[in-house]
């Protein structure tokens, strides 16, 4: 039985990268969007993402923390660019 799931959760994204993850939750197999991001954000495939064989779901997990690592480097590289620092290092920034 699944928990009820009453908290939001909301973030903007440009057009462009809203596609990047439509695309990505389309390879993934997810129903929608909200599913793929909800897997991705908590650290692995959602369960019920169809797959074909067990082999193809060994792979997809990988591809997806492939993909996650990569949108972390991405998003480092654009805040170096943009000399913006890293959030989580910077001054005065704790974690609550």
């Amino acid at each position: 039985m699944n928990a009820i799931r009453k908290r939001l959760v909301n973030f903007r994204v440009t057009d462009q990268e809203f596609e990047r993850i439509k695309a990505a939750s389309d390879r993934q197999g997810a129903r929608c969007v909200s599913e793929f991001a909800r897997a991705v954000m908590l650290g692995g495939a959602a369960p019920d993402f169809p797959s074909d064989t067990a082999g193809s779901v060994n792979v997809a997990d990988k591809l997806l923390s492939f993909e996650r690592r990569l949108a972390m480097i991405e998003l480092c590289v654009t805040r170096l660019a943009d000399g913006r620092p890293d959030p989580k290092s910077g001054p005065g920034n704790s974690e609550n």
